[in-house]
């Protein structure tokens, strides 16, 4: 963890323990308002730029503007490790089997795609399953992923960058399973082996992102793994 930390430039930051406090203080104000926002949002609009307030910009200026640093050490910057790549790479694979599997249960039928949800894309699928909107109308649909994937980018740089990095220079590896916690109780409301499964990924991500010295590896895997998901879903639409 020594060696980690050296990399990360601990000493370009100073005041480790003040770092932890605000981090730990905004990220527990973000965490318990998206748990409120999400669960009273009825616009995916709405929900996006809520999220994406909370999630980035709330975090960008606080490293900006009271930290004062420069983002690349909340992990803000591009990875050139070549494991942590053939590592999401392998765990795409690895991803992708399970989904198929599970693709066809109820639970995440009745819950994916998540755009069904909302007023602005449920008129394309008024005759689903029947009708596959992928299909039918691929450019909204290719909107709708790209959208959730800013999305998923500040999310990645939330819970892998900010809330992880910001932490892990005084309380080391224990930030991993802080950030993993969090991860999970905002997976609270979805399909129950989602969750239940979501403390297991927030662990591997953060192990990742710290290996990296990157938030941008899972950012990759995060889209990938639910793009692939929601297709699969509809291909198994009954």
């Amino acid at each position: 963890m020594r060696f980690l930390l050296d990399d990360l430039g601990v000493e370009s930051l100073g005041k480790s323990r003040f770092v932890t406090i605000v981090v730990t203080l905004v990220a527990a104000a973000v965490v318990a308002a998206l748990w409120k926002f999400n669960r009273s949002s009825d616009s995916y609009n709405q929900y996006l730029v809520g999220n994406l307030v909370g999630l980035f910009f709330v975090p960008m200026l606080t490293i900006l503007l009271v930290f004062r640093s420069d983002p690349s050490k909340f992990g803000f910057a591009w990875s050139s490790s070549t494991s942590a790549w053939l590592f999401v790479a392998a765990a795409y694979v690895a991803l992708s089997i399970a989904m198929l599997a599970v693709a066809g249960r109820q639970d995440f039928q009745s819950y994916y795609p998540l755009f069904k949800r909302y007023p602005e894309f449920s008129g394309f699928f008024a005759s689903y399953p029947r009708v596959n909107p992928y299909i039918t109308v691929p450019m909204a649909m290719l909107f709708a992923e790209v959208s959730y994937g800013m999305y998923l980018f500040c999310w990645e740089f939330f819970f892998r960058g900010y809330l992880l990095f910001g932490l892990v220079r005084s309380i080391y590896w224990p930030a991993v399973v802080v950030q993993a916690v969090a991860f999970g109780l905002l997976h609270i409301g979805k399909p129950t082996m989602e969750v239940a499964s979501s403390f297991a990924a927030g662990i591997i991500l953060g192990v990742l992102a710290l290996k990296a010295k990157s938030f941008v590896p899972c950012f990759v895997l995060h889209w990938a793994a639910s793009v692939t998901f929601n297709l699969l879903v509809v291909y198994r639409a009954r």
